[in-house]
This record gives C-alpha cells, structure tokens and sequence, in this order.
C-alpha cells in the first residue's frame, strides 16, 4: 500500500533496533527511494527485524527502489544473514551484501524471518515454532500457541494481505520469549474505521485492544489482541502495536496503552509479544 509520505529506516543514537526504541529509528521521507540504513546497528530483535521487512515489502509493492546498507558490525551482519534478511530481500529483489552463513550463534535458540501465507500455512508455522522454543516448558505450549495464533489470524483476516511476517528468539540468559508479526496491510485505522470511528493512529491501537471491538460481525469477535494481552500480564509480558503513527505499549496486562509517536507512517500493523519463561 503506497502512502504519500514514505517511511526510511535509519539507525541511529544507540542502534538499538528492538521494540522499546523502534520509533526513534523511523522518519518520514517525501522521497520516491526507501533507504533503509542499518550501518550503525548495534542490537536487533523480532519487532526491528520484522519491521524492517514489513517496511521494505510495502515499498516494494508501491515501486519505490530500495536502498539497503548492512551493519558495519560484520557479527551483527551475520545475524540478519542467519535470520534470513538476506533471502527476504532476494525474494523481493531488493539488491544487498549481506553475507551468506549458515551457523548460529549460541546462547539463544531463534526461528528465523518467515512468511506465512493463509490459515494452512500460518498451522504448519505455529507448530515449528513451537517444537523449537518450549519443548522443554510444556506449560507454556498452550500460551504460547494462543498469542501466535490470535495475532497471526488477525492478520489474515482484516490486514488485507493473504501473508504475514514472524520472527521469534528466546533468550535464556534473561528468561524470557520474544516474537513479532506484521503485515504490510491497510493498518489498524483504516481496518477499523469500516465500522468504529476511529479519528487517528493512536485512537486505533486503543480501540483494537477493546474486547469486541472487530471488523467481523460474527458473536465473539474482537477478542484476539485483548486475549494476548491479559496472557501477557499473567506471564509477566507486554504487548506492543505499532501501526500508522502510533505505538501503544501493553504492560502487565492492562487493556489501556501508554502511546508514543512514531516518525513517518508504519505501514500496516508490527505487534510485537513478550513472555517470561
């Protein structure tokens, strides 16, 4: 979906490019080129990762050319490399220097970039994921499930695109799980402006986390971003979308957000999910 006034990715002050600080690192641009300028990057997670990609799809799909520059830091470059940055934009035909590994880094356990496309697919994904980061938390496979399935439906059924993004990594130095959906979709406003009036970017990350509040008039529909929310808040998790200008953090699992700015305009929806193990 074009937009009139684009979004870059530039990193910049700490190069941190994770959930908390993904907003610092996005600007509006009137130019038709997408740069995406990673140089500085010094830490990245599934929210910066998927970002990332949802931005470069949207503007691949819009016709803007794209400019990718990798991080200098050349472990950091192997890492997009392993989490499948460099086969993403392959796909897409966006022209990089990533370098081509195989290995992975210890300490962590990671699923990388991945596409998936309808409900068939989306069930075959959850289940890898799944085997590859609670085998030995049984009582987390239900929770787990729930979130990646209620955030991932949500975009196959209101985003506009057959297809969504997911990353995950768990970390096990500081205990605890991460994962990150998005989509290059119309966006929270616009999908729920249809039926709610909704005035800005930020009313509408409110309003999605509302229980009932859908696009789908069928009895209980409007509870998928509100069901993740409360499960983070009894896993000592948060919630976070990001869609148009706005970013809403849910922490604790309480329905109201606390909304920051995010420069440029997001295209579609990134919800990034984190529970402690």
């Amino acid at each position: 979906m074009s937009h009139q006034v684009g979004i870059d990715v530039r990193v910049r002050g700490r190069g941190r490019l994770n959930a908390d600080e993904l907003g610092e690192h996005l600007t509006a641009s009137q130019q038709k080129n997408l740069t995406v300028d990673l140089a500085a990057l010094t830490f990245i997670e599934p929210a910066g990762l998927v970002s990332v990609a949802v931005i470069i799809e949207d503007a691949v799909a819009a016709g803007r050319e794209v400019t990718f520059r990798p991080p200098k830091d050349e472990d950091l470059a192997g890492y997009l490399a392993r989490m499948r940055m460099g086969e993403h934009l392959d796909f897409l035909g966006v022209g990089h220097t990533l370098p081509q590994v195989h290995e992975r880094r210890a300490g962590h356990r990671l699923v990388e970039l991945r596409r998936f496309d309808g409900h068939d697919g989306l069930e075959a994904l959850i289940e890898t994921l799944i085997r590859t980061h609670v085998d030995d938390r049984p009582e987390l496979i239900q929770p787990l499930y729930t979130a990646l399935d209620e955030i991932a439906v949500n975009v196959l059924e209101h985003s506009g695109r057959s297809h969504g993004l997911v990353a995950m990594q768990r970390y096990d130095k500081r205990n605890d799980i991460a994962f990150a959906i998005g989509d290059s979709g119309v966006g929270l406003r616009a999908r729920l402006s249809t039926v709610h009036p909704v005035q800005d970017d930020r009313l509408a990350v409110v309003r999605a986390a509302q229980t009932h509040v859908s696009t789908i008039d069928q009895p209980g529909r409007g509870r998928g971003i509100r069901r993740v929310i409360d499960l983070t808040g009894a896993h000592q998790g948060s919630v976070r979308l990001v869609s148009g200008h706005a970013c809403g953090a849910f922490t604790g699992g309480h329905p109201d957000p606390q909304l920051t700015s995010v420069g440029g305009h997001f295209p579609g929806t990134l919800a990034h999910v984190r529970l402690s193990l």
